[in-house]
This record gives structure tokens, C-alpha cells and sequence, in this order.
């Protein structure tokens, strides 16, 4: 069992404690019962004794204090616990390579790491409770036991008949819970299509009521079936508590058709029938929380899996260093395919050869869907190369260099992400970011005030201008640029071209960038133009009558 496992592997310092407290706060419990049954024996002979009383104070003072630490304890374990798988899949994702990533999909990932463990979060601290009630049930029969045997056998024969109906009609919910699970990934999918495309959203009240219809839809599929499961659910509780009231009358119909002695114990093993219930309905309700929690187990250890699977498979990125900065990388014949879920390549790049030199500008252009993106990935160690080779210096940078090389690289990729902490800049000079955020003329829009901006809620073409702050103050030799320039105004982008890009060039660093700005191919040292997945033509060396 899942969960067993993974309680033995990530708690196990507390374990022992856990189970001592969990069996006094039982053991009190079922102290608490024999105590009553003696004071209201001496209560109905009008007498009254104080050495109960006092024994009666001390047993619910040991619960207190006992089933308090039980749900104290249990409860920072938890949170550990999950602490610790949130950021294992964090380190996964890290190591994951982009391929991966995209086809888990962030939906899942997301769903992972936040639905997923606070299911964990909400069901094991009630079933650290369930234990607790589990072990009382344990005192409570010895108790019934001492009372009646038959009344003890009878008792918890059919309580565990209860219980046993109970995990097999849960059981076959399975089905119902991976269908719920799968209906609130769509409700959050569609919900993600509604906010980051919000904006098409308002421009179109054929777009918006399509994607609103989309979402409604995923939202009524995981009504139905979350409103079927709990339905389920209630049916089987609402059996349970008629299976109770059995077992009372039970302790008081039947048991006394087998024994004559029965009707001196009869109130106390009636009592203790009634303390059986609370357990007995703690456990029912605790059983479903069972299977919630093995499924997302289940979903956690899966994407684990798949993440540490895909960079188990490549030997430890980190093993070695590049012996120094390199001043000429290129790709030798590489290919890559996209596949389908099956297997199937749908889209390949290559056999594509290309270099690009410290102190050279780069452009690489091309139409939309010309490969222009995956030539990127590839040359900058995101996606793994399928054939052919990545070269650094004129050697091949094997996979456990992989890391030391994609450290000498900055990239502001078309869909970049703007953090606001400066995440890949040790400890930021506070004059450089000044004097750099002057260069790109972003002074009054943003500062770097200890390590982060002070705001990235700008435009698309400012953030971006951010993200080139961020890139020069890492100072990497090789820097890559997507279409930097396709969100900058007019005059800006003259900066970029005329001012930025030879600035970049005369510092000796390798400058690529793809561009559809045809005006300025003469600045570039070397073109290479993208169609259908190939380098169609190139350029080496300035254009005739080029600025380069």
C-alpha cells in the first residue's frame, strides 16, 4: 500500500511516539467507559465516590494531553511530509528536459502539485485519527470481551461485516474517482484558456461564448460526476448508520436469547455498544479518504516518475564542466522529431549545420512554423539532439557537460517569463542595473531594489526590455534573442539594431538572433534561413554594402 510506504520512508523518527501517545489517548478513552459505568452504578444507589471522580479527572486529562500530541504531531509530520514531495517534483521538473515537460503538460503538473498534495494535507491527519479510533475499537472489545464474550463476538462480527461491506463498495468507486480527478483537470484547462486568453476573450463574443461554453461544459461533466460519487458515498454512510442502530438493538434483542447472565451487563455492554459506533463511523468515514488518498499517491508517484524517468535515462548533466567559455558553437547535422502519443514523428527538423562565432552577430530567419524555435532549443541543450551533434569549440559537448554548457548561454525566448527576482544574477549592482535600465530607457518604468524589479507589470516590449537587463548582467558569452524586437516600438528598435546588437558584438560575445526584420540583415555576420526544417540558404560574412 501506498501509503503505508510512504509513511515508514518519510516519518519514521516519530512513528513509535505517534503509536505510545495513540494507544493511551485509546486506552483513556476506553477508561473513560468503565469509570462512567462504576459512578452511575454508585449514582443509583445514591452514593457518590470521590476516588472516581479523581480517577475520572486524570483519565480525561490523559486524553487531553495524549490525543492532543497525536494530532499536533501528526499534523507537522504531514506538512513535512508534503513539504518534501512538493519539492522533490519541484527538482523533477529542473531536471526534466523540455520534451518531457510540454508532453506531461502543465495542467497535470499543476494539478500535482497543488491538488494532489492537498488531498494529502486533508486526508492523513484524519487518518492518523482513524488509527487512533482503530486502536480504541482494540480496547473496547477486550473491555465488551470481559463484559460478555458473546456479546463482544456478536458485537464486533458485525461491526467488521460493516466495515468489510463498507472498503468493498468503496472499492469499486475507482472508476468514479479517476473520472472525477480527469473532470476537474478539464475545469482547470478550460479555466486556463479563459485567463491567459482573456483578452481575445473580450474582443469576441463569439470567441468568448465558445471558450465559456468549453469551460461550462468540463464544469457540468465534473458536477455529474463528483454529484454520482457523492451520492455513492452518502448511500454508504447512510447504510452504515442503519447497520449501527442493528447492532444496538442487537446488544439488546438477541444477545439475551443465548445467556442467562447477560442481563446483569446488559446497560454497560449496551454502552460500550454505543462507544463502538463513534470508531466504528470515524473508520467508515475514513475509508473513502483511503482511496482519495492512494490515488493521489498514486498521480504524485507517477509524475515523479515519468520526469525522473525521462532524466534518469541521460547520464548526470552536472558530472563535468566545459574546460572554458566557448567562442564557437554550432550544430553538425542535427535532428530532432516531434512525435504523437504513439510514437509518430509529426514534425522534424534537419539535418541542420550551422556555426556562430564569439564577436559575430547571428540572424536566423524564416517563416512561422519554419523550425526556427527548435533550431534554438537544440542549440541551447533544451531539447535532446536525435542525431548528428551540438559542438562547442569544435567538440562535441557530451551529455554530462550538457549543464556547464547551457550555464554560458542567456536566452530571452519569444515566450519568455519575467521573473521579478533577479533569480540568475549573484548578488545585483545596484549602479549596474541603474546604468543598464538607462541604456534600454526604463528608468522611470522599473529599479532593482535588493535583487528583484520593483515591478513586471508592464508591456510585453518593456518586459522584454527587462528581461535584456537581466541577460546583461549575467554577462554569459553566447546570447540568444527570439524576436526581441518584434514587440519594441519603431525607435527602439533601431536602438536594438544599430546600438544593442554591435555593442553586444564588440564585448566578443556569440549574438544570435532570429528576426523577420529584413532591414537590417546587412548588420549580421552570418544568416541562416529557416523553411520547412532545413537551413534553405545562408549568408557568411557582412552583406555587400551591409553595416556588419
Amino acid at each position: 500500500m501506498r501509503l503505508i510506504r510512504l509513511i515508514r520512508q518519510e516519518i519514521p523518527q516519530n512513528l513509535r511516539s505517534l503509536a505510545i501517545m495513540t494507544a493511551l489517548s485509546a486506552l483513556s478513552t476506553s477508561m473513560l467507559l468503565w469509570v462512567v459505568d462504576l459512578a452511575a452504578k454508585d449514582a443509583a444507589k445514591g452514593q457518590m465516590s470521590v476516588r472516581l471522580l479523581v480517577l475520572f479527572a486524570i483519565t480525561i486529562t490523559l486524553f487531553g494531553v495524549t490525543h492532543n500530541y497525536v494530532l499536533v504531531t501528526a499534523s507537522q509530520d504531514v506538512e513535512g511530509l508534503i513539504h518534501r514531495l512538493r519539492v522533490r517534483l519541484f527538482d523533477a521538473v529542473r531536471r526534466a528536459d523540455l520534451v518531457t515537460v510540454e508532453r506531461v503538460g502543465r495542467a497535470a503538473l499543476h494539478g500535482a502539485l497543488t491538488q494532489d498534495t492537498q488531498t494529502l494535507a486533508r486526508t492523513l491527519p484524519m487518518l492518523v485519527i482513524g488509527g487512533q479510533q482503530a486502536t480504541m475499537l482494540i480496547f473496547l472489545a477486550l473491555y465488551l470481551a470481559w463484559l460478555s464474550p458473546l456479546a463482544c463476538v456478536m458485537a464486533f462480527g458485525f461491526a467488521g461485516f460493516s466495515v468489510a461491506l463498507r472498503f468493498s463498495r468503496m472499492a469499486a468507486l475507482g472508476p468514479q474517482m479517476r473520472a472525477a480527478m480527469g473532470a476537474e483537470m478539464a475545469v482547470f484547462d478550460g479555466l486556463t484558456d479563459l485567463l491567459r486568453g482573456f483578452k481575445e476573450v473580450r474582443m469576441s463574443v463569439r470567441r468568448a461564448d465558445g471558450v465559456v461554453a468549453d469551460a461550462a461544459r468540463a464544469s457540468d461533466s465534473a458536477r455529474r460526476v463528483n454529484t454520482a460519487m457523492k451520492a455513492l458515498w452518502g448511500q454508504e454512510f447512510a447504510l452504515l448508520q442503519a447497520l449501527f442502530y442493528v447492532l444496538v438493538g442487537l446488544m439488546v434483542f438477541v444477545v439475551p436469547l443465548f445467556t442467562t447472565k447477560y442481563y446483569e451487563v446488559v446497560v454497560p455492554a449496551t454502552m460500550a455498544a454505543l462507544f463502538i459506533v463513534g470508531p466504528v463511523g470515524t473508520l467508515a468515514h475514513v475509508t473513502p479518504l483511503v482511496t482519495q488518498t492512494e490515488f493521489a499517491l498514486a498521480n504524485i508517484e507517477s509524475m515523479a516518475a515519468l520526469l525522473s524517468t525521462a532524466a534518469g535515462d541521460a547520464p548526470d548533466e552536472n558530472a563535468r564542466a566545459l574546460d572554458r567559455p566557448p567562442s564557437r558553437i554550432a550544430l553538425r547535422d542535427a535532428v530532432f522529431s516531434y512525435t504523437d502519443a504513439a510514437g509518430n514523428p509529426v514534425f522534424s527538423v534537419g539535418p541542420l549545420s550551422a556555426e556562430f562565432h564569439a564577436g559575430e552577430i547571428t540572424f536566423v530567419t524564416g517563416g512561422n512554423g519554419s523550425g526556427k524555435s527548435t533550431m534554438l532549443r537544440l542549440l541551447t541543450g533544451l531539447m535532446p539532439i536525435k542525431g548528428g551533434a551540438l559542438l562547442a569549440d569544435g567538440e562535441p559537448v557530451e551529455p554530462e557537460r550538457m549543464q556547464s554548457y547551457r550555464d554560458q548561454i542567456s536566452a530571452i525566448f519569444s515566450d519568455y517569463h519575467l521573473s521579478r527576482r533577479l533569480y540568475g544574477v549573484a548578488d545585483p549592482d545596484p549602479a549596474r542595473a541603474r546604468a543598464l535600465l538607462e541604456r534600454l530607457e526604463m528608468q522611470d518604468k522599473a529599479s532593482v531594489q535588493d535583487g528583484a524589479f520593483s515591478t513586471v507589470a508592464l508591456s510585453t516590449g518593456q518586459r522584454k526590455r527587462l528581461a535584456l537587463v537581466v541577460a546583461q548582467m549575467e554577462d554569459k558569452p553566447v546570447i540568444v534573442l527570439d524576436e526581441w524586437a518584434a514587440d519594441q516600438d519603431p525607435h527602439f528598435r533601431r536602438v536594438f539594431y544599430e546600438e544593442l546588437l554591435p555593442e553586444m558584438k564588440a564585448k566578443g560575445k556569440i549574438v544570435i538572433c532570429v528576426t523577420h526584420d529584413d532591414r537590417w540583415f546587412g548588420m549580421a555576420d552570418r544568416v541562416y534561413h529557416m523553411n520547412e526544417g532545413r537551413i534553405e540558404v545562408g549568408r557568411i560574412g557582412p552583406e555587400p554594402g551591409g553595416a556588419a
